[in-house]
């Protein structure tokens, strides 16, 4: 490994964005690990004639966004272009032209506006569209922990409106979320929304059927943490999956929560399917949130779609009504007449109950059938009548008085005959009792516990109980659960590889932690942190979190040959009680050393500290492994040794071998390996010899 050439590559901190001169390894200011700047070939240059990039200003997993400008008409835009990964993949192309033609369908205010599109030199194709200043509502919650539903509803209903244009368009969007909702300015006016992302949207045709279909049976595309039951489960998916989704950002908004958050993806996709979120009441009892709204947010994320608003236009017309009245009478009053099953009245002005919400998403469509319809009595029939709707009070009572039986809406007695009789509606008692009007007990119980309701009763008890007794064994298995899509690992960093890039080629090698994880199954695990940006996680004083011996819990899915893909962790205060002091020891080895120019073979020979070094002759025998002296770098010192200078090789019963990276450390790049071994209960260092670098590079077992 040698230094690049200062004159063709340079470095850049990632904290604070300055550039340095490739031979510089840490930042003056932050002390953060410098990385080398990755030169993109398209800045700068002109889009078939027409856009010029100036600059990225966003990155996905499968495009980047630049910002740009229309040469000829000076109008400046967005360019999102498919990254050159993906150009061979036929599956990413399809879906990111069906971005362009989902939003070229689209003509809304409220909807970000798709110019142009087409395909560079390198087979990457690329989008044109509006070039949006502002904020998503994502970074807005986090800001304020949560927003005002003064502020929430004309939000979303600017979002209704434009998902109501999508749908009427046959465009059901699918990824609705708060980061895909953008705030903007336009004309002085704030709060004005922009719909973005259209990437994973479906296409339908004037028949309603799928025009193109992307996606296999049972195959999930979404973020989780706003997906609808039957996005969750896979299955066919209509407009009304975007209105749960809607009810979804609403509920974040408004209290700063996620409606629903598991410990991993699957247990959030679950939840979505089997339970309902918290009321505001409970989540956030600090906040004053009309019931009227939170109804609202409810009815949106019922768990069937039947019971939610059936069209965006229904959501808009519901949080419209609560603006006005709210300006009207000072105050949000309740404005959903929702079905009985849900637990709602018009007339009520009873708080929202959990109970409530427990029985609006829980019975049938996903879960089962409907219950049978209630039986309304006579005075039920009075409330509801569109003739007569009821009224409370002396007013009430005087307006119903006056009223015929049939304008009341109440039925004349009748005797129907007995196969006809209706439950709850009672005939006059006759002089004479029907025969077997009260059948002994038995013949009920045989008449009720036929085998066909045994079997369902069994069923219905050893099902549930089962899939119970196989959900907490599963949950048992911890790492080994073969449903858990996320992983976690606490372990001790034997080495910590930050990446790098190739000089020549402008690859970017992605950075990885080697470490060996706590028991009960003790093993050296790859952490890949190409998905997480490591200084996120770390202290930055020197990125000491990061050396050998320090403990860390982490976080990702499972990745091939005992790796993990890491998506957050966290560094644990208390650190290895081995690796950790040999790890100081040796910092104070190189820099008593490196104090003694000219004679650091001898200053290393004597400091060295095992009994092996005490014997005649010794001094001999350790001269002869080094062809010269260590040369240290000029800038030598405790900020040098960054953590990636290090890697422990070999750790057992009393011995430890240490490497050391010369061109982190070296003039000459030479690599060292030191030995130490434990003495009357402290290390001390047995060895200190020079090796290749084919020995760094072995793989750590």
């Amino acid at each position: 490994m040698t230094f690049e050439d200062p004159t063709i590559k340079k470095k850049v901190c990632p904290v604070c964005k300055r550039e340095f001169p490739a031979t510089q390894a840490v930042c003056p200011t932050d002390k953060s690990m410098l990385m080398y700047v990755q030169k993109d070939e398209l800045i700068g240059t002109v889009l078939n004639d027409r856009y010029r990039v100036l600059v990225e200003v966003g990155r996905g997993g499968m495009s980047i966004v630049y910002k740009g400008v229309h040469e000829m008409m000076d109008r400046t835009v967005a360019i999102k272009m498919l990254q050159s990964q993906h150009v061979t993949d036929q599956l990413s192309i399809k879906r990111f032209q069906q971005e362009a033609q989902a939003a070229s369908h689209l003509q809304h205010p409220n909807i970000i506006t798709v110019y142009d599109c087409g395909v560079v030199a390198t087979g990457q194709p690329y989008i044109v569209m509006d070039f949006l200043e502002g904020e998503s509502l994502t970074d807005i919650i986090k800001s304020g922990n949560h927003l005002p539903y003064q502020r929430v509803v004309p939000i979303f209903i600017q979002a209704c409106e434009a998902l109501e244009h999508a749908h009427q368009k046959g465009v059901i969007h699918r990824d609705l979320k708060s980061s895909n909702i953008m705030l903007v300015e336009v004309e002085g006016k704030k709060d004005f929304v922009k719909v973005v992302d259209f990437g994973i949207a479906k296409l339908t045709n004037a028949s309603g059927k799928v025009a193109q279909n992307l996606t296999q049976t049972g195959e999930i595309f979404g973020s989780p943490i706003y997906m609808s039951p039957e996005q969750c489960l896979g299955q066919n998916l209509d407009s009304r999956s975007d209105i749960y989704s809607m009810g979804a950002m609403m509920y974040e908004a408004l209290s700063g929560l996620p409606p629903l958050m598991g410990d991993t993806i699957y247990a959030t996709m679950k939840m979505h399917v089997s339970q309902m979120p918290e009321p505001f009441s409970k989540a956030r009892a600090d906040l004053k949130i009309p019931e009227a709204v939170e109804r609202i947010a409810f009815k949106a994320l019922a768990k069937k779609p039947e019971q939610r608003f059936q069209t965006m236009q229904e959501f808009r017309d519901a949080l419209d009504s609560a603006m006005r009245q709210q300006y009207e009478t000072g105050s949000v009053p309740s404005l959903i007449s929702a079905p009985p099953m849900m637990g709602y009245s018009t007339t009520s002005q009873a708080p929202l109950r959990h109970d409530d919400l427990e029985d609006l998403d829980l019975s049938g469509g996903l879960f089962g059938n409907d219950p049978p319809p209630v039986q309304r009595t006579t005075m039920s029939r009075d409330r509801d009548t569109a003739s007569s709707p009821y009224i409370s009070g002396s007013e009430g009572q005087r307006r119903t008085a006056n009223l015929s039986p049939s304008q009341r809406g109440v039925r004349p007695p009748a005797s129907p005959p007995e196969s006809s009789r209706k439950t709850g509606v009672r005939k006059p008692v006759a002089d004479r009792k029907p025969k077997n009007e009260f059948p002994p007990v038995l013949d009920k119980l045989k008449a009720i516990l036929t085998p066909k309701v045994l079997i369902v009763s069994a069923m219905a008890v050893i099902i549930p109980a089962a899939l119970t007794g196989l959900v907490m064994y599963f949950n048992s298995l911890g790492n080994e659960n073969p449903f858990a899509l996320e992983k976690k690992f606490v372990g001790v960093i034997y080495y910590f590889n930050p990446g790098s890039v190739d000089s020549r080629t402008g690859t970017q090698s992605p950075g990885f932690i080697f470490m060996r994880t706590s028991p009960p199954n003790p093993h050296m695990l790859t952490v890949n942190l190409n998905e997480v940006n490591i200084n996120d996680y770390s202290t930055r004083e020197n990125n000491k979190d990061l050396s050998i011996g320090n403990r860390w819990t982490v976080r990702g899915d499972r990745g091939p040959k005992d790796s993990l893909i890491m998506r957050n962790g966290e560094h644990m205060d208390d650190s290895d009680g081995q690796i950790t002091p040999a790890r100081e020891l040796l910092e104070k080895f190189l820099l008593t050393i490196a104090d003694h120019e000219g004679s650091r073979l001898k200053v290393a020979y004597e400091t060295l500290m095992s009994s092996n070094w005490k014997k005649p002759g010794s001094a001999d025998k350790f001269k002869d492994k080094f062809a010269k002296e260590p040369q240290f770098r000029p800038d030598f010192g405790p900020a040098t040794m960054i953590p990636s200078c290090m890697k422990v090789v070999e750790l057992s019963s009393g011995k430890m071998t240490i490497l050391l990276d010369g061109t982190l450390l070296f003039q000459d790049s030479q690599y060292y390996s030191v030995g130490l071994v434990f003495e009357n209960g402290f290390w001390k260092i047995d060895t200190f010899e020079p090796v290749s670098s084919d020995v760094w590079n072995k793989p750590i077992k």
